[in-house]
């Protein structure tokens, strides 16, 4: 049995296990962005096939243990599943608002921008809440107490009323968030808890 991380090979066919000894092929390495820990990895390639189109499937396993799948052509990779995360909460943050930040930056990596949006949303009304706000008032008013109370500088409560203004729409009807949209507010709520968090704390 295999120890842990360390690939075990099966080939199917006598071929492919003649094929293997004949051409005495090494471990082969591709570098990319994990989604499991976040990290920049140059991580062994366990697998590989020609697909009908040119193309190349590619299996990999980071160092962390976690499985990545590609699509890669001559151009580059064409797609990977699962998608790295782009975006990650900050080590300083309270620990249920970094939960839900991470929840956003999982649903914006699957391309799901209307509830990643909508979770920002509610990242900003359970900071609100975290810095003394009381519950169960309206959205506008968590916005209001940001800007007014905790980040009172002028441009801090412009960025912050785009995320007020992306999550409307997709709240009172249906209107799907745009990928740049979803990722406004994701920027704009990650330097919102780095200023209110990260920032005291450095």
């Amino acid at each position: 049995m295999a120890r842990a991380n360390e690939v075990e090979f099966y080939p199917a066919t006598f071929e492919e296990r003649q094929g293997v000894h004949d051409r005495g092929l090494k471990p082969e390495y591709f570098k990319y962005a994990c989604a499991g820990c976040g990290s920049i990895t140059q991580a062994r390639i366990v697998a590989s096939a020609r697909r009908p189109d040119a193309t190349r499937n590619l299996w990999c396993l980071c160092n962390c243990g976690e499985p990545t799948c590609f699509v890669s052509s001559d151009r580059g990779v064409l797609s990977q599943s699962p998608s790295p995360l782009v975006f990650a909460a900050g080590k300083d943050w309270p620990e249920d608002l970094a939960k839900l930040y991470d929840e956003a930056a999982v649903t914006y990596s699957a391309g799901a921008y209307t509830a990643a949006s909508m979770v920002c949303r509610k990242v900003l009304m359970a900071c609100a809440c975290e810095e003394g706000e009381a519950d169960g008032k309206s959205f506008l008013d968590y916005v209001d107490f940001i800007s007014g109370k905790v980040l009172t500088f002028p441009k801090a409560k412009t960025a912050i009323d785009k995320i007020r203004g992306i999550g409307n729409d997709a709240n009172h009807e249906i209107a799907f968030v745009s990928r740049g949209d979803a990722t406004t507010s994701l920027r704009i709520v990650k330097y919102m808890l780095d200023t209110i968090y990260s920032l005291p704390a450095a």
